[in-house]
């Protein structure tokens, strides 16, 4: 499983392309590279790679990070077109790109799109229980469900925004 791609394996080719040197540079300065994600209009795509670090990406590190990449991408030129150079980081909802990322937030929920034994998608939220014999454990209504990782497509941590409700009585 790497970034830039679904659970399934698949990468766009520019991904493909770039996705290792991005990752060199990345860690040369203390970051993980979370995902590579490029697509949108063909006459202006966007290049968006997600960097984080124990205690969280600024919008600093963002920055420098895009100013680096950016000169990187100038050498490597996987794009023949213009494009949109964006570096930010994860957010709340956090992308679970590699299966050790279901270890490292386990206890943490976490929302999975995978296919079935009909191999028809299916979206599952619930409490991430870590990885047994490469199936991905997630408690879901009480029910805990092992998850294939090769029928993974997507997975996110959720943030309950209800739960993080500022009280109407505090002083902002």
């Amino acid at each position: 499983m790497q970034a830039g791609s679904d659970m399934r394996g698949r990468k766009h080719p520019v991904v493909e392309a770039i996705e290792d040197e991005v990752r060199a540079m990345t860690e040369d300065y203390g970051y993980e590279l979370v995902a590579i994600k490029y697509g949108g209009p063909k006459r202006n795509p966007s290049l968006t790679i997600m960097i984080d670090k124990e205690g969280g990406v600024t919008a600093d590190d963002c920055a420098r990070m895009s100013k680096r990449l950016g000169l990187l991408m100038d050498v490597i030129d996987p794009i023949p077109t213009s494009y949109q150079l964006a570096v930010s980081s994860p957010g709340v909802e956090r992308p679970l790109v590699r299966i050790e990322d279901f270890e490292r937030f386990a206890g943490r929920e976490a929302a999975i799109r995978f296919f079935g034994e009909d191999d028809r998608p299916r979206t599952v939220t619930g409490e991430l229980r870590g990885v047994r014999d490469g199936r991905i454990a997630l408690l879901a209504d009480a029910e805990e469900l092992l998850i294939p990782e090769d029928q993974v497509e997507s997975a996110h941590l959720t943030f309950n925004w209800d739960d993080s409700a500022v009280d109407p009585g505090e002083a902002l």
